[in-house]
């Protein structure tokens, strides 16, 4: 055990865990990046506009590098992506609420 597993330990135990504030949205992301909220990713598999784009980081959507990150995510499955991405703006905003609040199973956790 190292020490930062050992810090990690220590932080669950004394429940001194901070939340992190949300970045500042970045750049429109390439076809293929991976984008989260809260602890959900998505990967985009579709070409997304800058409307799409505004509107994803209005809810809180950011880019993320993955290869340094160690936090774990549920996965989004493809076709909701698609659903979503492909809706009218209000269609937009429900399937969202629904990706959003949707109870994840452990299995999709990565």
């Amino acid at each position: 055990m190292n020490i930062s597993d050992i810090q990690d330990c220590l932080r669950s135990l004394f429940r001194i865990r901070q939340q992190r504030s949300l970045p500042p949205p970045g750049p429109k992301p390439a076809f293929g990046a991976t984008i989260v909220n809260q602890q959900i990713k998505i990967q985009l598999f579709l070409p997304i506009d800058y409307e799409q784009w505004d509107w994803l980081t209005g809810h809180g959507w950011r880019t993320m590098d993955m290869r340094e990150n160690r936090r774990r995510y549920f996965r989004v499955p493809r076709n909701a992506v698609q659903r979503m991405l492909s809706a009218s703006k209000e269609e937009r905003e429900h399937i969202h609420q629904r990706v959003i609040s949707y109870r994840y199973p452990r299995s999709r956790l990565e």
